[in-house]
């Protein structure tokens, strides 16, 4: 019985001790748990007390992104609507060909001022003049038709104010003179592509004078427009016949440098324009006409399409 109860004893003080280990071992655990809690969260408090420091650095906004449109490039898409282009129904517009000739003797900035005006137009240039090439460069760089306005001897001449300049086509000139001298022309003035008469009432009446003379525009493949300076002209027909790319004038601006006469030939050629589908009107770089022509111009929009006279000829 002794023996018994001693194991039992034994037994029990095991257990006891099982027990004293085992909650000792959970008040450890406990411990060491909220410790290591503890650990783990100061990591996650120091990272939102740094965030703000990031916060700095500039971040994309969508609002920004408007800002570089002014930036776009003059041959982008977004440019395109600042160009001064004709709309949809523009080329069902009457077209509208102005050509100002006598330029190569005036001073280059009125050229400039002339071509600087944002429609398509020709201008005609006088061979042999202080600016005659000057004058075709600043038009070709603007965007303008290039002509060789042609001296042609006018009736009266030698008169007073009927000399058409120097080797000009004179009418007692023999055949071989007056093709060389159309040549020569041709030559004084880079960027041509057609040629209309400066002056030129006493030869463009001649039917074997302008033949030699459209021969000679003919070979360099260039057209003719006529001016118009004498009412018996045959230039055009002659033109017609030979072959060579033609039209001729309808209106001239500036025969009176007064802004309302000027202002009248402008909506007579407007309204030839409208009738017939197209005109051809001439006018002369006096600083009269190129002021004027700043007025009418911009009135003219929407009316017609303005061309360079080589678009008109047939």
């Amino acid at each position: 019985m002794a023996r018994g109860k001693g194991k039992r004893t034994s037994t029990l003080a095991l257990l006891g001790w099982g027990v004293l280990t085992l909650l000792a071992g959970l008040g450890v655990g406990l411990v060491l748990g909220q410790q290591g809690c503890n650990r783990k969260e100061a990591p996650a408090r120091h990272e939102t007390k740094t965030e703000p420091k990031s916060t700095p650095r500039p971040t994309p906004k969508p609002s920004a992104e408007p800002k570089a449109k002014p930036e776009t490039k003059p041959g982008s898409e977004a440019a395109k609507p600042q160009r001064e282009e004709p709309g949809p129904s523009k080329p069902d517009l009457p077209r509208f060909a102005l050509i100002i000739d006598d330029l190569g003797y005036i001073q280059p900035e009125l050229v400039t001022r002339l071509c600087s005006l944002p429609v398509a137009f020709s201008v005609a240039v006088l061979p042999y003049q202080e600016y005659s090439r000057e004058s075709a460069d600043i038009s070709h760089r603007l965007g303008k038709e290039v002509m060789l306005h042609l001296p042609m001897e006018p009736i009266g001449y030698p008169g007073p104010g009927r000399d058409p300049g120097p080797h000009a086509i004179l009418f007692n000139l023999k055949e071989a003179e007056v093709r060389q001298r159309v040549r020569q022309a041709l030559d004084e003035v880079p960027h041509r592509v057609g040629v209309n008469n400066h002056m030129g009432s006493r030869i463009t009446p001649d039917r074997e004078r302008m033949g030699w003379v459209l021969q000679e525009i003919k070979a360099r493949k260039y057209f003719f427009v006529d001016s118009r300076t004498e009412k018996d002209t045959v230039a055009y027909d002659v033109a017609q016949k030979l072959g060579v790319p033609t039209a001729e004038r309808r209106v001239f601006l500036d025969d009176d440098k007064a802004f309302p006469e000027m202002e009248k030939q402008w909506q007579r050629a407007l309204a030839l324009a409208a009738k017939d589908g197209s005109v051809i009107i001439i006018g002369h770089i006096y600083p009269e006409t190129v002021e004027a022509l700043e007025k009418l111009v911009p009135r003219a929009k929407g009316q017609v399409r303005f061309v360079a006279a080589g678009q008109l000829v047939r």
